[in-house]
């Protein structure tokens, strides 16, 4: 398989419905060595390999002579909705996640203590206090694609805040994760929830890109050629592949790790963190969608 310069929910979503289509051929997957995964530029290491656990044993190199099973990106657009047979009655979302459970094992030396991707001192230093309210805002240049291609826009911490303020009040949530990487949009949500939710403690780790506020109007107004999406600008070297990587990956852990979430079902990130956050507790865990 070659993929584009995707996102990083979007890349993973795309190789784990190709992952469910190999499983029923009964063949390997098998991901093209040419052309580097852009959250792994610069890096000392293989791809997608710098950040998971390895997928498989089979390289390019060897397919022909494996007769292992290929397929390129925009084939078979399906395979999201393909479930093996004797799976058919738990349904696609329990498929999907168990195929994003499987590729979503970050390495272990990233999640160790002191590590980057160390969940536990994360939410210690955060001061989570259980129940947890998980809210994932879109912002920058994801704004733009979505008003690019759907004439729409991303929406404002208020309407977060009214369905994070329904959550709390339904379960009693002490603690609000906002993940972004907009440095300015937890702000925006502690300051919408403080009057009517003041005992809640608004959370969430640092932003490895700073302030995005400007590319998340209409992108008419801001709008940002596709070369300067964070994709794009991580493939020229513009930016550092290894901060913005780990800011995705600690968010998605730390969404999974939430008691109810309040997401944007139209990005690949949310719907990943959703079938995290159901794997990781074995049920569906409560949650509101404000667009999808």
């Amino acid at each position: 398989m070659r993929f584009e310069n995707r996102g990083l929910a979007a890349t993973l979503a795309h190789v784990a419905g190709l992952l469910g289509m190999a499983h029923m051929q009964g063949r390997a997957m098998v991901l093209a060595d040419a052309g580097a995964w852009g959250y792994a530029r610069g890096e000392p290491c293989a791809g997608f390999e710098c950040y998971f656990e390895a997928w498989g044993g089979c390289n390019a190199s060897r397919a022909g002579a494996q007769g292992a099973f290929q397929v390129g990106r925009a084939a078979h657009a399906n395979v999201f909705a393909m479930v093996p047979p004797r799976f058919a009655h738990k349904g696609v979302f329990w498929w999907r996640a168990v195929l994003a459970a499987w590729l979503f094992r970050v390495r272990p030396a990233l999640l160790a203590p002191g590590a980057p991707l160390d969940v536990a001192a994360q939410q210690a230093a955060q001061g989570w206090a259980r129940p947890v309210v998980g809210v994932h805002v879109r912002v920058g240049d994801s704004c733009n694609k979505w008003a690019l291609h759907f004439n729409a826009s991303c929406l404002p911490a208020a309407a977060h805040a009214r369905a994070a303020l329904a959550l709390v009040r339904r379960y009693g949530a002490r603690t609000v994760f906002v993940a972004t990487d907009d440095a300015g949009v937890r702000a925006a949500l502690a300051a919408a929830l403080a009057a009517e939710a003041p005992g809640v403690r608004v959370v969430g780790a640092a932003g490895a890109l700073g302030d995005r506020a400007g590319t998340s109007s209409a992108f008419a107004a801001h709008g940002v050629p596709s070369a300067r999406w964070i994709e794009h600008r991580l493939q020229a070297g513009e930016i550092p592949a290894r901060p913005v990587a780990h800011q995705a990956l600690l968010d998605l852990l730390l969404l999974a790790r939430c008691d109810a979430l309040v997401l944007q079902l139209a990005s690949n990130l949310s719907r990943l963190a959703l079938a995290l956050a159901a794997a990781h507790s074995a049920r569906l865990v409560p949650f509101l969608s404000l667009d999808g």
